[in-house]
């Protein structure tokens, strides 16, 4: 019996049924592919017993993870029906399986059998590359760009579709060599070649020939980008900043060379004129989502909250990331101590990234306005999705009890996570500044302690082990130690240099102590360290600039229970 009408029925339906109907879908992407095997010239292949028992055997083993048998099978239906679509399933099949050699074989017969068929035509160029058969490679990515590649875009989508998620860098990079050397002054074919060797660690040949290209289009945006690219790789950050500087100096009107400027500017810590240039887009494209994102991100770290609020507003109005704009419309309110309003808005986070930030955040404000349960609760109901979220519930609840002075407290939930989740660091750290409070020296010491042993360069542990061995204890020498190393490894971190600086008028060097505290309290002014500084002067002699040091941080912090108990202790 003859039938190739029918073989097409029973293959389409078997592999509907075995769930890998994506692999018969046509060259024209409709689901089951009649269309397009109508305008095929389909073998009339006898539909024999041996055939169909074949076709079933190769299902079942596919169901059954057998995918070597598969393989076999369906090479061997592929050689014997020379029909396409099974040449077309074969293909797929061992390229599923990795075998890659079978995959190139009939991959070869699936392009004879249906030479228009584009995707059959990716498929074994990639297999061509990977084989490191190179020339046979580019002929075929040649006739691909020749029969689907309209224009520049569409032609760098389809080599970088092919080429850019080789696993093979250097095949990749060899096939495009050799379409340069065949199309020397081919603009895509430049720039593919630039970003492959920019993605194979190949920094000079990447640098030559998008300067090369550049010479040709010194304005295509793509172009001055990827050139960016390569000089931040190479760690030239300052003349990738001036190079781009100057093409938008010259090309101010282009939004894609503003935007990643932008970018570069938030990098650099230069905010407010990355917001210039967002700004500037956004007048463009004001209905630039993406861009009216970014300008309400910049303005909120930049602490403009109505600014913000209006740019998160109009997207969240729209149903516009709606995730990600309720939970940054929380932090306005949260800023502006609108705490039920934060709450409400936290509670519009139903996904994403911020979900889990959302129900920390709002635990939080329930425990600062004094409903501590509430706050445990809506923790405790959080379905933690993965361990690490589950660490950062249980580290959330034990900040929720430390805010409120719940110490006793936080230090079960540490117990009972690190019950969970033995020697964990951060549950360590956490522990460790519990106890301190608590006056548990002993476990303080011993958490620290194990920290450090895994991890000497902790620089917080070590910081925090020697402020507390100098504050408490006459163990003053190996708190120097300690934070000497810790200094060695953050030398301007306020909080460290503080530290040293207690250390050293524990050990009665005022001078020193003075020094490093001045440092510290110039690159923050926070009320501990102006409490430091203050009694140091005391000591030192020095009443009348340890009052105005006093005074100027109780301006700004009013309610530190560290200031105002130094001056209570020392002004009586």
């Amino acid at each position: 019996m003859k039938s190739a009408k029918l073989l097409l029925v029973l293959f389409l339906g078997i592999s509907m049924l075995s769930g890998c109907a994506s692999m018969s879908q046509s060259r024209h992407g409709d689901a089951g592919g009649v269309m397009a095997v109508a305008e095929l010239d389909l073998p009339d292949v006898e539909l024999t017993s041996e055939l169909l028992n074949d076709v079933f055997v190769a299902e079942i083993a596919l169901q059954r993870a057998q995918y070597g048998q598969a393989v076999k099978l369906y090479r061997k239906l592929a050689q014997e029906t020379r029909d396409p679509r099974i040449a077309e399933r074969a293909t797929k099949i061992a390229l599923f399986a990795r075998d890659h050699q079978v995959a190139l074989e009939i991959g070869s017969l699936w392009i004879e059998l249906d030479e228009g068929n584009i995707d059959a035509r990716q498929i074994l160029t990639t297999l061509l590359v990977k084989s490191g058969d190179y020339d046979a490679a580019l002929d075929s990515l040649e006739a691909l760009l020749a029969k689907s590649a309209r224009d520049d875009k569409s032609r760098y989508f389809l080599i970088n579709r092919i080429l850019g998620r080789e696993q093979n860098k250097e095949g990749a990079l060899e096939v495009m060599k050799r379409f340069l050397d065949r199309h020397p002054d081919d603009a895509t074919g430049l720039y593919a070649y630039s970003q492959l060797a920019l993605r194979g660690g190949k920094m000079e040949s990447a640098e030559q020939v998008v300067d090369r290209l550049l010479k040709q289009k010194p304005d295509w945006a793509q172009a001055v980008i990827l050139r960016v690219r390569v000089l931040q790789a190479t760690n030239r950050e300052v003349m990738a900043m001036e190079y781009l500087s100057e093409v938008v100096a010259r090309r101010s009107r282009d939004v894609e060379l503003r935007v990643t400027y932008g970018k570069m500017l938030m990098d650099a810590g230069r905010v407010e004129e990355a917001l210039d240039h967002f700004r500037y887009v956004l007048k463009v494209q004001p209905d630039n989502d993406d861009i009216v994102f970014a300008v309400g991100l910049v303005a909120l770290q930049l602490d403009r909250l109505d600014e913000a609020e209006k740019h998160f507003l109009k997207l969240n109005y729209k149903s516009v990331r709606v995730d990600e704009t309720s939970y940054y419309l929380g932090r306005i309110e949260e800023n502006r101590n609108n705490f039920d309003k934060a709450i409400r808005w936290y509670g519009g986070v139903s996904r994403g990234n911020n979900f889990l930030n959302a129900k920390i955040r709002s635990a939080l404000l329930q425990a600062k306005q004094g409903d501590v349960d509430a706050a445990r609760a809506h923790l405790q109901a959080v379905q933690a999705r993965s361990p690490g979220q589950r660490l950062r519930l249980f580290l959330a609840e034990g900040e929720v009890l430390r805010a409120v002075d719940l110490d006793v407290e936080a230090m079960d939930v540490y117990d009972r996570a690190l019950k969970e989740v033995p020697g964990n660091t951060e549950l360590l750290y956490a522990r460790a500044m519990v106890a301190e409070k608590l006056g548990r020296l002993d476990i303080l010491e011993n958490d620290l302690l194990t920290i450090l042993e895994r991890e000497p360069d902790h620089f917080d542990a070590l910081n925090s082990l020697g402020y507390t061995l100098a504050d408490r204890t006459d163990r003053h020498e190996e708190a120097l130690t300690y934070v000497r190393r810790a200094l060695e490894l953050k030398p301007d971190a306020f909080y460290i240099l503080d530290s040293m600086g207690w250390v050293h008028y524990r050990l009665g060097n005022f001078d020193k102590s003075i020094e490093y505290l001045r440092r510290a309290l110039g690159l923050n002014h926070d009320p501990e360290i102006a409490a430091h500084l203050g009694e140091v002067l005391w000591a030192a002699g020095d009443r009348d600039e340890a009052r105005d040091i006093w005074q100027r941080a109780l301006e700004q912090s009013p309610e530190s229970k560290t200031l105002l108990n130094v001056i209570e202790r020392l002004e009586q």
